[in-house]
């Protein structure tokens, strides 16, 4: 028997990014380096230190570096508040790095 496809819950199309990336944690006013794995209109996937103190619902800002690619213009180039909506820790073992999702503040990311 063949698995059903699931539909996709995704409101924004991703597009693959390995970029630098300065994530500000909120909560202990730190700066972690971080690098981008994919982004959207509405958040990235990026892998931060196995040390980050991160979890799901915690303030962040992204700091990306200047994009230069017409698919991706609608990245911000400065610092944008979002929110982390995923921890993967499982995944962690297997890369050495810790993916977290994050959603863009609404109105950060232009449309």
């Amino acid at each position: 028997m063949t698995p059903q496809p699931t539909a996709e819950r995704r409101r924004h199309v991703r597009r693959p990014l390995s970029s630098k990336v300065r994530l500000f944690h909120v909560p202990t006013g730190r700066y972690y380096p971080a690098r981008s794995v994919d982004a959207s209109e509405g958040g990235m996937l990026m892998y931060v230190p196995v040390t980050a103190p991160v979890a799901p619902g915690q303030a962040v800002q992204v700091h990306l570096e200047q994009v230069q690619r017409a698919d991706l213009d609608y990245l911000p180039c400065e610092a944008v508040d979002a929110t982390i909506v995923r921890v993967d820790r499982p995944r962690m073992l297997g890369t050495g790095h810790l993916p977290i999702g994050v959603e863009f503040s609404t109105g950060q990311s232009p449309d």
